[in-house]
């Protein structure tokens, strides 16, 4: 195994590098946006990109995003990515892999991601010192208490109210992230009613929530939280759609990429619905792998320090909302502008 190393320039970027061993098939790209709070974190995505230019946008992309997160989070880390297109036994990607991170020397810190299971993690961290620890319950936990907290800070600034109580909750995806929120949003008080495939309905059903096939189904006459816990886009011209039938206040999920065209967010700007950004409010998962790798390598959400960072979340909310409110302005200008400061 013998890897290639080339350094690709990239404005705004503190060092982007291309690792090959073309006998092997293994191409990873590691992206380092900003280590101005210290060692960029973030995820490693092995996945089978079509294109090295898919690859290599996706990883500018993501890194950069990361700096936004750690910055808003609070956590004394820089942004980072890195992608490794899907062509070679995972074996032999251990091997590789720890050499690039051997390479970049401490600068980024890595973490699972799709394609990157805690197993993964696991066989990497004997060959590397560079990777999170995976001991501890797994991330959905601390991401579904951010934003639960989120929840809770929204309602403050709204409502002047710091329980769900009587709050009607809609959540799309039962997953290991929604399913933990529904149970936090229920011992606040609030109504929850659950949308996922037909088969979670015995699951949500037996934990006590209404199941829902769709929107369209819900028994809500109005929707004070719209929480997107599953995959990507679904704040779209289906969502608007029913959201003018069924009156909805806020969008506040753990999903990632949560807008599916850059202008869903004025659109629910001007209907009145509050989005607020998903990279501030899913800063749970980060900041218990930030805690595990810089305080303890088993904390867990409910420890001192991990609930004092988490419940910042609320606190940040709170501070884009009043941001935008003062600014008339988007609260994803808000929250990139607060990140911007924290990182520049």
């Amino acid at each position: 195994m013998t890897l290639i190393f080339k350094d690709l320039q990239h404005d705004e970027y503190e060092r982007v590098l291309l690792s090959q061993d073309e006998s092997l098939g293994f191409e990873c790209i590691t992206a380092i946006h900003n280590t101005n709070r210290g060692p960029s974190l973030g995820g490693c995505r092995y996945f089978s990109y079509q294109t090295y230019e898919d690859q290599l946008t996706d990883v500018l992309k993501l890194s950069k995003a990361m700096t936004y997160k750690n910055s808003l989070a609070n956590l004394d880390f820089g942004g980072g990515k890195a992608t490794v297109n899907a062509k070679i036994p995972k074996d032999q990607f251990y091997e590789l892999f720890a050499q690039v991170l051997k390479n970049l020397d401490g600068t980024y810190i890595t973490a699972g991601d799709i394609g990157m299971v805690d197993e993964d993690l696991v066989a990497l961290k004997k060959l590397s010192p560079y990777v999170c620890s995976t001991k501890g319950s797994d991330s959905g936990l601390s991401t579904a208490y951010g934003v639960f907290n989120a929840m809770i800070g929204y309602e403050e600034f709204q409502n002047q109210q710091s329980t769900l109580e009587n709050k009607k909750i809609l959540i799309k995806g039962y997953g290991k992230v929604g399913s933990r929120l529904a149970q936090f949003c229920k011992q606040s008080g609030a109504r929850v009613e659950i949308v996922d495939f037909e088969s979670k309905k015995d699951l949500i059903e037996k934990d006590g929530f209404v199941f829902l096939k769709s929107y369209q189904d819900t028994n809500f006459d109005q929707i004070d939280i719209f929480s997107p816990c599953a995959t990507g886009g679904d704040l779209n011209q289906e969502f608007l759609n029913f959201s003018k039938n069924k009156k909805v206040n806020c969008v506040l999920g753990a999903a990632n990429n949560q807008l599916a065209e850059n202008d869903i967010e004025q659109k629910l700007f001007e209907e009145g619905i509050t989005y607020c950004p998903d990279y501030c409010v899913n800063a749970g998962g980060v900041i218990i792998l930030a805690l595990r790798s810089s305080f303890k390598e088993d904390m867990e959400y409910d420890e001192p320090e991990a609930k004092k960072k988490l419940i910042g979340i609320k606190d940040q909310l709170k501070n884009i909302l009043l941001l935008s409110q003062n600014k008339n302005q988007l609260n994803t200008i808000s929250s990139n502008e607060l990140a911007e400061q924290g990182f520049q």
